[in-house]
């Protein structure tokens, strides 16, 4: 008899589910909805809608409006504001041109990233920069300097260095920051007191360390100093080791993938490492994709259970993708490409299409819907950042199997 309660059989168990499950809706909608909604159309009309509402949402000065409703009658100020968030979207902006897309909002771009040079990085020391949450912004009782934002941060800049807007020595201002923000171990310390001048070594966020270590292969490309490697290995290989009991109560972390699709494709780790990496990329994905909504009669096709989040479907997106470019196993491969395909086209069905704010994502899918909660027809910029980087990452499936 096989014991089900064991993780070595459980989680092979499940994906071999998850295999017969797609293969079957492959077999069924292959030559409809599939070929109709991805194959021949991959999402260059919603990407373009979303990359035009990111572009009218900057102000003058280069700040987002970082709110809007699907009612353009509900407008809302702007001092409610996320630093990390502004650079995401800068980071959106950056991979839609760097993907072989438009260049149409170029200036609009380094236009918001020099405001948010400008308001929120601090030099800290002489050899640090670290990024500032305000607390007029974000509620918060005095400033602080998050790692996952320098992360996301050296994301969205690096590129500014090769085009000459910005000194290389701010980027690795931030980069050292992260160093100092990292124990030995190779967690990432999640919050920096700018008044004190010291990290929180008790505060923690999940997602953090991945931006971090994301940020840091940016860093890299630009400035390839062994100390940037060390630390991006250290804290992926750490994040590795110590999910990996979780089985399927893992989370999902698409910035952590994205650090190791990055390591993989530049062959920038030896063999023990990338079987590590590879395995926890796919452990990540199994609980994601044995969650998907995959009935086609089903209002929510393409979504989750549980989840019908356009934001946090668009990071799945981002991080299946990731992993699709990890793995090894062409099932696996199958699968996702299957998944990204029906994750896409729900997110494409829930962007409003029409109006003030077209393009836009929503908080939540229900916003369509009459007697929902206000919350669910705010649109943030994040919400368009995520899903915008989903489409493109899918597309770049798409080309790299001569799908289109």
């Amino acid at each position: 008899m096989l014991d089900f309660s064991s993780p070595t059989v459980y989680i092979p168990t499940i994906f071999i589910m998850i295999v017969a499950v797609f293969i079957t809706i492959i077999r069924r909608d292959a030559r409809n909805n599939t070929r109709e909604h991805t194959w021949e159309l991959p999402y260059f009309n919603e990407i373009a809608l979303s990359m035009n509402y990111l572009n009218r949402n900057i102000l003058e000065d280069g700040r987002f409006q970082y709110r809007q409703n699907v009612d353009p009658e509900i407008e809302y100020e702007n001092t409610t504001y996320n630093s990390l968030r502004h650079a995401g979207t800068l980071y959106s902006m950056y991979l839609y041109e760097k993907m072989g897309l438009e260049t149409k909002f170029h200036d609009a771009r380094i236009l918001s990233s020099k405001y948010f040079i400008e308001r929120y990085l601090k030099k800290i020391d002489d050899t640090r920069y670290a990024v500032l949450s305000l607390p007029e912004e974000e509620g918060i009782k005095f400033p602080i300097a998050k790692s996952g934002a320098a992360g996301v941060a050296l994301c969205a800049l690096c590129n500014l260095y090769e085009e000459k807007e910005l000194q290389l020595s701010v980027l690795r201002g931030l980069g050292e920051f992260i160093l100092s923000m990292q124990d030995e171990e190779g967690d990432i310390y999640a919050y920096y007191n700018i008044e004190k001048n010291e990290s929180d070594k008790n505060a923690q966020a999940l997602f953090y360390p991945g931006e971090a270590a994301a940020g840091l292969c940016y860093l890299y490309e630009i400035d390839p100093q062994q100390k940037w490697l060390d630390a991006i290995k250290k804290t992926v290989l750490y994040i590795v080791r110590t999910r990996k009991s979780m089985d399927l109560n893992i989370p999902f972390d698409h910035w952590s993938v994205l650090a190791i699709e990055k390591l993989l494709e530049k062959k920038l780790v030896n063999e023990e490492e990338k079987r590590e990496m590879i395995s926890y990329a796919e452990q990540m994905a199994i609980p994601a994709l044995s969650n998907q909504i995959t009935n086609s009669k089903n209002s929510y096709y393409g979504a989750f259970k549980d989840n019908i989040r356009p934001c946090s479907l668009g990071t799945l997106m981002e991080g299946l993708a990731s992993i699709y470019f990890c793995s090894e196993n062409e099932q696996m491969k199958m699968i996702i490409t299957k998944a990204l395909s029906i994750g896409n086209y729900f997110l494409a069905r829930v962007q409003v299409k029409t109006g003030k704010n077209a393009g836009g994502l929503p908080n939540s899918a229900n916003w369509v819907k009459h007697r929902v909660t206000p919350n669910a027809s705010v649109i943030r910029i994040d919400n368009v950042q995520h899903v915008v980087i989903g489409w493109l990452k899918y597309q770049q499936i798409l080309k790299s199997t001569g799908k289109y």
